[in-house]
């Protein structure tokens, strides 16, 4: 195990949590961000994958918990394929946000807008202190869902 595999690691796990992507999951983060959005409120959340915590306690929902649960299921094997010891990680925290009144059309489909997902991951392993990763992701989301209705898979597009 190198310490460098977790950088690797953590910063693959961000990614995948943070994009519009049911790879590992029925649920996507954005689509946590899109409700606290129809409820008026700042679009950010918290997931503390160690503590088993969603923050604001207004994200907490049936699908941020199986969102979390769903990847908290997947860190073992992640870690496993970084050559990580799961067992050395003393703090994952994800903190997503986006501005859904900023959208950007998108140059190749007009039915499209882009808009940005970002995420500052804390992380601390192997008793070294805590690591600040950033990620800023494009997502495209078709231009009917900018009124903010829950992205869909993608068979419940077709």
């Amino acid at each position: 195990m190198k310490y460098k595999n977790y950088k690797s690691a953590i910063h693959n796990f961000t990614h995948s949590f943070i994009s519009i992507d049911y790879m590992k999951s029925g649920r996507l983060a954005v689509n946590i961000l899109i409700d606290l959005y129809n409820l008026g409120l700042e679009t950010k959340t918290t997931f503390d994958f160690i503590n088993k915590t969603i923050q604001p306690d207004k994200a907490e929902s049936k699908e941020s918990r199986q969102l979390l649960n769903d990847y908290l299921d997947w860190l073992p094997d992640h870690f496993a394929n970084h050559n990580c010891d799961l067992t050395k990680l003393e703090k994952l925290e994800i903190s997503i946000w986006t501005d859904f009144d900023n959208t950007l059309p998108y140059e190749r489909n007009q039915k499209d807008r882009i808009f940005k997902v970002s995420a500052l991951t804390k992380w601390k392993a192997d008793g070294r202190n805590v690591e600040i990763l950033e990620v800023t992701q494009p997502e495209i989301i078709p231009k009917k869902l900018v009124g903010l209705e829950k992205i869909p898979r993608m068979t419940e597009m077709l």
